[in-house]
Protein backbone atom coordinates (compact mmCIF):
# COMPACT_ATOMS: atom_id res chain seq x y z
CA UNK A 1 0.00 0.00 0.00
CA UNK A 2 1.40 3.38 -0.96
CA UNK A 3 1.51 6.66 0.97
CA UNK A 4 1.29 9.99 -0.81
CA UNK A 5 4.20 12.41 -0.31
CA UNK A 6 3.50 15.25 2.09
CA UNK A 7 2.99 18.66 0.52
CA UNK A 8 3.62 20.36 3.86
CA UNK A 9 7.29 20.34 2.80
CA UNK A 10 8.75 22.03 -0.24
CA UNK A 11 9.52 20.25 -2.38
CA UNK A 12 7.03 17.49 -1.52
CA UNK A 13 8.65 14.78 0.64
CA UNK A 14 8.26 11.02 1.07
CA UNK A 15 6.55 9.87 4.26
CA UNK A 16 5.27 6.67 5.84
CA UNK A 17 2.34 6.57 8.25
CA UNK A 18 3.43 4.89 11.47
CA UNK A 19 2.14 4.03 14.90
CA UNK A 20 4.38 3.68 17.93
CA UNK A 21 4.25 1.22 20.78
CA UNK A 22 6.24 0.12 23.73
CA UNK A 23 8.08 -3.09 22.70
CA UNK A 24 5.70 -6.04 22.50
CA UNK A 25 2.55 -4.01 23.09
CA UNK A 26 -0.35 -2.87 20.92
CA UNK A 27 0.27 0.32 18.94
CA UNK A 28 -1.05 3.67 20.05
CA UNK A 29 -4.28 4.57 18.25
CA UNK A 30 -2.77 7.65 16.64
CA UNK A 31 -1.15 7.30 13.22
CA UNK A 32 1.62 9.82 12.65
CA UNK A 33 3.36 10.78 9.42
CA UNK A 34 7.07 9.95 9.46
CA UNK A 35 9.43 11.74 7.12
CA UNK A 36 11.69 9.41 5.12
CA UNK A 37 15.19 10.88 5.51
CA UNK A 38 17.76 8.79 3.64
CA UNK A 39 20.48 11.23 4.77
CA UNK A 40 19.65 10.89 8.47
CA UNK A 41 21.70 8.40 10.45
CA UNK A 42 19.12 7.84 13.14
CA UNK A 43 15.37 7.95 13.68
CA UNK A 44 14.03 10.75 15.86
CA UNK A 45 10.70 11.07 17.68
CA UNK A 46 9.32 13.95 19.77
CA UNK A 47 10.07 13.05 23.39
CA UNK A 48 6.51 13.59 24.65
CA UNK A 49 5.25 10.94 22.21
CA UNK A 50 7.76 8.46 23.65
CA UNK A 51 6.81 9.31 27.22
CA UNK A 52 3.13 8.94 26.33
CA UNK A 53 3.66 5.25 25.48
CA UNK A 54 6.14 4.79 28.36
CA UNK A 55 8.91 3.74 26.00
CA UNK A 56 11.92 2.36 27.91
CA UNK A 57 15.21 4.28 27.84
CA UNK A 58 18.19 2.36 26.50
CA UNK A 59 21.24 4.66 26.56
CA UNK A 60 22.68 8.11 25.88
CA UNK A 61 24.05 9.15 22.50
CA UNK A 62 25.05 12.27 20.59
CA UNK A 63 23.32 13.55 17.45
CA UNK A 64 24.35 16.33 15.13
CA UNK A 65 22.04 18.15 12.72
CA UNK A 66 23.23 19.45 9.41
CA UNK A 67 23.91 22.99 10.73
CA UNK A 68 24.21 22.42 14.44
CA UNK A 69 26.60 21.23 17.09
CA UNK A 70 26.54 17.79 18.62
CA UNK A 71 23.77 17.36 21.22
CA UNK A 72 23.24 14.67 23.83
CA UNK A 73 20.02 12.67 23.44
CA UNK A 74 18.42 9.75 25.20
CA UNK A 75 17.63 6.70 23.10
CA UNK A 76 14.39 4.80 23.61
CA UNK A 77 13.15 1.40 22.46
CA UNK A 78 9.93 1.23 20.42
CA UNK A 79 8.08 -0.99 18.00
CA UNK A 80 7.18 0.78 14.73
CA UNK A 81 3.90 -0.31 13.12
CA UNK A 82 3.07 0.48 9.48
CA UNK A 83 1.33 -1.13 6.52
CA UNK A 84 0.50 -4.22 8.57
CA UNK A 85 4.17 -4.70 9.45
CA UNK A 86 6.05 -4.31 12.71
CA UNK A 87 9.69 -3.37 13.14
CA UNK A 88 10.30 -4.54 16.71
CA UNK A 89 12.80 -3.13 19.17
CA UNK A 90 13.98 -0.09 17.24
CA UNK A 91 16.14 2.48 19.00
CA UNK A 92 15.01 6.05 18.42
CA UNK A 93 16.26 9.38 19.73
CA UNK A 94 13.86 11.41 21.83
CA UNK A 95 13.78 15.04 20.74
CA UNK A 96 12.90 17.49 23.51
CA UNK A 97 10.22 20.11 22.93
CA UNK A 98 12.83 22.87 23.41
CA UNK A 99 14.67 21.57 20.33
CA UNK A 100 11.57 21.63 18.11
CA UNK A 101 11.33 25.03 16.44
CA UNK A 102 7.82 24.95 14.96
CA UNK A 103 4.74 22.74 15.17
CA UNK A 104 5.52 21.54 11.62
CA UNK A 105 8.83 20.19 12.99
CA UNK A 106 7.00 17.93 15.51
CA UNK A 107 7.41 14.82 13.46
CA UNK A 108 9.00 11.43 13.34
CA UNK A 109 12.05 11.40 11.07
CA UNK A 110 12.97 7.93 9.83
CA UNK A 111 16.74 7.60 9.54
CA UNK A 112 18.84 4.84 8.06
CA UNK A 113 18.69 2.72 11.23
CA UNK A 114 15.07 2.04 10.19
CA UNK A 115 15.21 2.57 6.42
CA UNK A 116 17.98 -0.02 5.99
CA UNK A 117 15.54 -2.66 7.24
CA UNK A 118 12.95 -1.90 4.54
CA UNK A 119 12.56 -2.29 0.80
CA UNK A 120 11.17 1.10 -0.19
CA UNK A 121 10.00 2.49 -3.49
CA UNK A 122 10.25 6.29 -3.56
CA UNK A 123 8.23 7.19 -6.65
CA UNK A 124 8.99 10.87 -7.16
CA UNK A 125 7.03 11.37 -10.39
CA UNK A 126 3.88 9.96 -8.75
CA UNK A 127 4.85 11.42 -5.35
CA UNK A 128 4.21 8.27 -3.37
CA UNK A 129 6.15 5.95 -1.07
CA UNK A 130 5.60 2.20 -0.98
CA UNK A 131 6.98 -0.43 1.39
CA UNK A 132 7.57 -3.52 -0.74
CA UNK A 133 7.40 -7.11 0.46
CA UNK A 134 10.46 -7.96 -1.64
CA UNK A 135 12.91 -6.37 -4.00
CA UNK A 136 11.48 -5.97 -7.53
CA UNK A 137 13.13 -7.98 -10.29
CA UNK A 138 13.07 -5.01 -12.66
CA UNK A 139 11.66 -1.48 -12.83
Amino acid sequence: MFTKYTRQKFPAAPILNVKLSRPGESPSPETRPALVDTGGDFTTVPLDWLLEIQSPETRWAYLRGIWSEQRPVTLYLVDLHFDGQILPGVEVAGIDEADIETEDDREIVLGRNVLNQLVLLLDGPHQQTDVLARRPLKF
